[in-house]
């Protein structure tokens, strides 16, 4: 994206034309090349726009990509051609004159949205992603929350669409490296070395883009190692500019319309739902690469006087800061008017071109082309210096998230939380009925990171997407041969330090077995992930006949899944989710092992309660929700039929502790904040129903674990 506007190709076979390139400051640029990032520009902003018939427009990304990847080998190769070296610090002065000026401006402005415009529990999340785009590794951050269960109420983030220049950023800082040392090894053969080199990188990137976005999307949609092969296309092309150019004009001319074609089917046909990057970005990228081939030299018939006309190149120039300003933009107007029309999106993406105009003529230009960065050491440093500037506006994001709430966080001893409801002097209390409280654990901008301690270390106890084997971890008095088993998703995983506390007080062993996003049920799930869930479900269930302990607790949070033979989300039921439980649990309860089942909490109804209480700490009977509402949107409904199914197994229902008033289910008891991400309890209200889930737990294992509260 950011390299696009660089020497023309055409120096590599020896074409020229004064009517398909022009001089800009020094340099000859193909005019084609900028129409087709206008093609790409455009496309990603008409589906972002939320156009419905132009859904594959993310495609527009790959398309930069192979531009990027066969204009910076251009580059590169004339260089060791001429001189047989690469001069890393001019590479790299100039890239950061032409990507970070802009970029840290965006940076700054996207900082400002997320002050001003998104709600204050996302600062600190954006603020991390803002440092994480100021030193290009936000694509693995990304990555690293695409497949995190618990990062569901994240909004988008003013910065998401640095992934891409992230991934690019990775390849500038790897490819001059091995192309110096290719040139100092291989010598006069160093382009045949340098094709070798990337021409692996590139089959190998493919084969794992392959395999990773089949076994886990959410990670292959903005990790490197998925995207590479991408500019390796473009870099593969460039290397053998001059073989491609001996080919007929007639077959490079048909080449760049059926390479226009194709990046037309992947923006018409392509969406959401489509599996990427994988296979499926070949169409693009392969039609990027003929659209470029096609124009190396004056082609009769070709697509480039096309892609040639003044008003493509004009945006062309101006797709990277395009790119870098239309998204921040789009964040900040959604979150003001979430029902914005389509239309109005649509302007929004076009008035874009006005701050990316001013952009680059006032801030890009003067620095890219001015006399003063000229000496490598100036670009070098002003680089870093703006790299610092990313990163401190981050951090100071981060910062004010302690700023305007005069609630306090509160003491142990003076959060009780559900110990609060067994105090007579608290019986006719109605929780949901207070508007206000002085002091909080945790503080509403804090929940987030309020969830059990297992999830912040490497033992793996809360295996994530992509990975179907069961991690058995054992808790408690992991001596005794009196063992309990908890299995599900991160809604069993949410009250493993209470069991844990019971189990240490009893002496009995406590072995969790929980995996992200996936129920305990022999059934497909509508998530992405369905088939690694199902074969986590079914090695637990091996796992756990083997165990043979005396008690197994299952709970989850999903309502519904496939019946048999259906593929499309459409035709999940409950009935299918209860089951798929059900004949899990009677295969247990047939092996002679009892099976409780933990219901899920109610979910909350409306925004999620702890972002509520941070906009409301004054009146937090807008936090409420109706616990009826909020039971049936749950995973409760289903675990009530699948245990309708088998009997013996037995109900540990803990609503009536986290919705004490009956009708309405409170933000705040016992000044501890109920709810953390989604649907989730905060591990301060968890560890305070200790009490109570030991007496729901004696009741529902017949005596056998928890204890009865005394009167």
């Amino acid at each position: 994206m950011g390299s696009a506007r660089m020497t023309t190709a055409q120096h590599l076979s020896g074409g020229s034309s004064a009517t398909l390139t022009k001089p800009d400051h020094g340099r000859t640029i193909r005019l084609d090349i900028e129409g087709m990032r206008t093609i790409a520009v455009g496309s990603v902003l008409i589906a972002h726009a939320g156009v419905p018939f132009m859904a594959g427009g993310f495609v527009g990304v790959d398309v930069f990509f192979v531009l990027s990847g066969f204009l910076i080998t251009g580059l590169l190769a004339r260089e060791v051609s001429r001189t047989g070296r690469v001069s890393l610090s001019t590479f790299w002065a100039r890239r950061m004159k032409r990507l970070l000026p802009a970029s840290a401006t965006v940076l700054v402005f996207s900082a400002l949205v997320t002050y001003f415009f998104l709600p204050i529990t996302q600062r600190k999340d954006f603020g991390g992603d803002i440092i994480s785009a100021a030193a290009y590794v936000v694509n693995w951050r990304l990555a690293d929350r695409g497949v995190d269960y618990l990062a569901e109420d994240i909004g988008q983030s003013p910065v998401q669409h640095y992934w891409s220049l992230a991934v690019e950023e990775q390849f500038y800082v790897v490819w001059p490296i091995l192309m110096l040392v290719i040139g100092l090894v291989a010598a006069k053969r160093w382009k045949r070395g340098a094709f070798v080199v990337l021409g692996l990188a590139t089959v190998a990137s493919f084969a794992y883009s392959v395999q990773q976005t089949a076994d886990s999307p959410a990670t292959a949609y903005f990790v490197t190692t998925t995207r590479i092969w991408e500019l390796g296309i473009g870099a593969l092309l460039a290397l053998a500019a001059n073989q491609v150019d001996r080919l007929p004009s007639v077959l490079r001319a048909i080449g760049g319309w059926v390479g226009i074609a194709l990046i037309a089917y992947a923006v018409f046909v392509f969406d959401e739902s489509t599996t990427w990057p994988g296979a499926n970005a070949l169409v693009p990228t392969v039609g990027a690469a003929l659209m470029i081939a096609s124009g190396l030299s004056p082609t009769p018939g070709s697509p480039q006087r096309l892609l040639s006309i003044k008003p493509m190149v004009w945006i062309g120039g101006l797709s990277y800061s395009i790119y870098l300003w239309h998204w921040p933009i789009l964040v900040a107007a959604q979150a003001e008017r979430p029902d914005m029309r389509l239309r109005y999106l649509v302007l929004l993406m076009v008035l874009s071109i006005v701050p990316a105009y001013l952009s680059n003529r006032f801030i890009e230009n003067p620095v890219r082309f001015g006399s003063f960065f000229k000496p490598n050491g100036r670009a070098i440093g002003m680089g870093l210096a703006l790299t610092a500037v990313g990163v401190g506006v981050g951090l100071a994001l981060n910062a004010s998230v302690s700023l305007g709430s005069n609630v306090r966080e509160a003491s142990t001893s003076g959060s009780p939380g559900a110990a609060a409801l067994l105090d007579p002097a608290n019986k006719d209390v109605v929780w949901s009925d207070i508007k206000s409280v002085d002091t909080m654990r945790p503080l509403a901008t804090g929940a987030v990171d309020d969830r059990p301690p297992f999830y912040d270390d490497d033992s793996g106890c809360q295996v994530r997407g992509g990975d179907p084997k069961p991690k058995l971890c054992e808790w408690g008095d992991t001596s005794s041969d009196r063992t309990v088993v908890i299995i599900g998703d991160s809604k069993m995983a949410q009250w493993q330090t209470a069991l844990e506390e019971i189990a240490k007080d009893e002496g009995w062993k406590l072995i969790q077995i929980t995996k992200s996003a996936c129920p305990f049920t022999d059934a497909s799930i509508d998530r992405s992930n369905k088939v690694d869930c199902r074969q986590w479900g079914r090695t637990a269930l091996q796992d756990i006949l083997e165990l043979k302990p005396d008690l197994v607790i299952a709970s989850h949070r999903m309502q519904d899944a496939l019946p048999e033979g259906k593929t499309d989300d459409k035709d999940a039921t409950v009935d299918a989710m209860a089951d798929g439980m059900a004949r899990y649990w009677k295969t247990l309860t047939d092996a002679g092992i009892p099976v409780v089942a933990l219901l899920d909490n109610p979910a909350p109804t409306n925004q999620p309660v702890y972002e509520c209480v941070a906009q409301n700490p004054e009146d937090l009977t807008a936090c409420a929700f109706d616990r009826e509402r909020g039971e049936s949107g749950s995973g409760a409904p289903a675990a009530l039929r699948a245990a309708k199914q088998v009997p013996g197994v037995k109900i540990l229902d803990m609503s009536d502790t986290i919705c004490p008033d009956g009708g309405r289910c409170s933000a705040v008891i016992g000044n501890v904040l109920v709810y953390r991400q989604g649907t989730h309890l905060t591990k301060t209200f968890v560890d305070s129903t200790k009490k109570q889930l030991a007496d729901a737990l004696h009741t529902a294992s017949d005596g056998a674990f928890g204890r009865k509260l005394p009167d």
